[in-house]
């Protein structure tokens, strides 16, 4: 019973959740608190009684919750999600005031934590001793923040990872055999509560287009003995490599003798009869006979050469032309061997070829030839037989001045086609190609793109190089999509392969085959050849006077006019079928140039 004497208390304060108070428990469930404060009645009275109700019930007068001479209190142990009414009476002995006026609440559920979501970065594709970065930088925590980062390796060769504890982690790509391997990496994240999650990164690891273990300027791509600087090619498959076989095409005939009476050394071509006299080149051989010339066979006359040109006016690509043909008995005539040399006794030669189709017109091909230099050339003629005429006179020329061949400062480069932009990185190494010492770069003269060309491999320089038309090419029956690429090598003393990297400022597809123009037998398909993973460069491996090398022989210049070849997708499912896609793509392990050339 409530006594006029005093007022009820004024219940000023809302209920509060304390912050610092998240968890509390109470008969095992999780709980809440709150502070209630009223004004303090006048007169004071002996104290004051709290009462509580939870949802729709009534109020328990006889039992309060709190009893408390002050004017406010806390209330703990309340349950989230349940809603609570409070009211406050005045006491002072037998006498109780009215209810002050209700406040309700209802304590909110306490939510748990969220797990943090670890990215890991996924997977990506790399060569061989490259640096790689592992990036978690993408993992998150909704409700709150990553206090830590581990990276641990799950697959794989073994490598020494950096900074495991951080969002980026790195390595050095170990080196892989021929097909690749992929390795595996774990990311744990754990947030600011103590959960944590996991998620794993892949990289494959791709055999690098120029790594040569062994040191013989073959990279191990190309190298059948990536571990011996002695061999890398093996002709006949038989497991010797073709530098210590004595017969590199398994024929039965020796390297040597093959080479000495001009057979092919890597074709079988034990059957065949060369000079035509009934006897086959493997019975030659036993019986020590010479396959080239039969017995009773007159050799065609040497032959009668004619003036390339006036002598201050010869081209980078003249003409070498001869008097018709003679040979007593009539013999076809099959063949013609061109020597050009620096000096009038042919013992420094820049080129040796035997041509089968230009017989008495030899084109001499892009790239060959220097400006302002005094060139000696000569010719003999080849019968349906074998037989082989005496050399003819000597004849000479002098190319035009550099001045003249479009080179005015002399740098190896076209002076129409250099890139003007000093700042451009075709190559994408981090250095400006203007900067770049052993690097050219120009412009092509069809399909507007930019290249660089640079060895890649020891003891070699790069000389010149130049972007050539394909009109200049009788033989349209290859387009290239941006002309030929010409270059010009000079190989140290003693080093027989050169490696080679052309790099583009355009993607080409996987799909895309490299091809090489010879003046006598036309277009061919180029071995030798490794198309990057991200289409942006091509790497060739060079022999001084064999595959690559247009000059036909090993006098440390390697000369060699290339062309790309590929279909421009025109849309995405173009693209998707051929590795392009509008400027990203190529393949995950990067394309091999199918070749039939050797």
């Amino acid at each position: 019973m409530c006594s006029n004497r005093f007022r009820p208390p004024v219940l000023a304060a809302c209920a509060i959740m304390v912050p610092a108070i998240l968890f509390c428990t109470v008969l095992g469930s999780l709980a809440a608190d709150v502070t209630l404060a009223w004004d303090a009645n006048d007169p004071t009275p002996e104290g004051y009684r709290v009462f509580a109700r939870e949802n729709s019930a009534s109020y328990n007068y006889t039992t309060p919750i709190k009893q408390t001479a002050g004017t406010g209190c806390t209330l703990i142990g309340l349950t989230e999600g349940i809603t609570y009414c409070f009211v406050v009476r005045a006491y002072d002995g037998d006498l109780e005031s009215a209810d002050s006026e209700e406040v309700c609440y209802t304590p909110s559920s306490v939510p748990s934590n969220q797990a943090p979501v670890a990215e890991a970065g996924g997977s990506q594709n790399v060569y061989e001793e490259a640096g790689v970065t592992l990036d978690g930088s993408t993992s998150s925590d909704a409700d709150g923040s990553i206090s830590a980062y581990l990276w641990e390796q799950t697959g794989g060769t073994v490598v020494a990872l950096n900074d495991v504890a951080m969002a980026q982690a790195s390595f050095t790509a170990p080196v892989v055999d021929l097909g690749g391997e992929t390795l595996t990496f774990r990311l744990t994240v754990t947030d600011d509560q103590g959960d944590s999650s996991t998620d794993t990164a892949t990289v494959n690891v791709l055999k690098s287009s120029s790594t040569d273990r062994d040191g013989d300027n073959v990279p191990d791509v190309n190298d059948l003995f990536p571990d011996d600087p002695a061999e890398w090619a093996d002709n006949d498959n038989d497991g010797t490599g073709d530098n210590a076989d004595t017969d590199d095409d398994n024929d039965g005939m020796s390297d040597t003798w093959e080479e000495t009476y001009g057979l092919d050394p890597l074709t079988d071509d034990a059957i065949l009869d060369a000079d035509g006299d009934g006897v086959s080149n493997i019975e030659e051989f036993a019986a020590g006979s010479d396959p080239s010339a039969a017995q009773g066979n007159t050799a065609p006359e040497a032959p009668t050469i004619e003036e390339v040109s006036a002598a201050d006016t010869a081209s980078l690509t003249p003409v070498l032309v001869t008097a018709a043909y003679f040979d007593a008995d009539s013999d076809d005539h099959t063949g013609s061997q061109w020597q050009i040399g620096i000096d009038g006794d042919f013992s420094t030669l820049i080129l040796d070829q035997t041509s089968e189709k230009q017989l008495t017109a030899y084109q001499i091909g892009n790239m060959v030839l220097e400006s302002d230099a005094t060139y000696y050339w000569r010719v003999r003629f080849i019968d349906a037989r074998s037989g082989v005429s005496e050399w003819s006179e000597t004849g000479s020329f002098i190319t035009v001045a550099s001045d003249a061949s479009g080179d005015e400062n002399f740098n190896g480069i076209p002076d129409d086609q250099e890139v003007e932009d000093t700042s451009a990185d075709i190559n994408q190494n981090g250095i400006a190609d203007s900067l770049d010492t052993e690097l050219m770069s120009l412009n092509t003269v069809e399909g507007r793109t930019k290249v660089a060309l640079e060895p890649v491999s020891n003891g070699s320089a790069l000389v010149s190089a130049r972007s050539i038309s394909t009109d200049s090419i009788a033989d349209r029956s290859v387009q290239p999509n941006f002309g030929l690429i010409g270059f010009r090598l000079y190989l140290d003393d003693g080093v027989g392969t050169s490696t080679v990297k052309i790099s583009f400022d355009r993607q080409v597809p996987s799909s895309a085959r490299l091809y090489k123009y010879f003046p006598d037998s036309g277009w061919q398909t180029y071995t030798n050849a490794l198309l990057a993973a991200d289409g942006k460069s091509v790497t060739l491996t060079l022999v001084d006077g064999g595959r690559g090398d247009e000059d036909g022989v090993a006098n440390g210049v390697i000369v060699d006019p290339i062309g790309v070849v590929y279909t421009e997708p025109t849309d995405s499912a173009a693209a998707a079928t051929s590795g392009y896609s509008g400027g990203g793509g190529g393949g995950g392990g990067g394309g091999c140039f199918i070749a039939a050339m050797q």
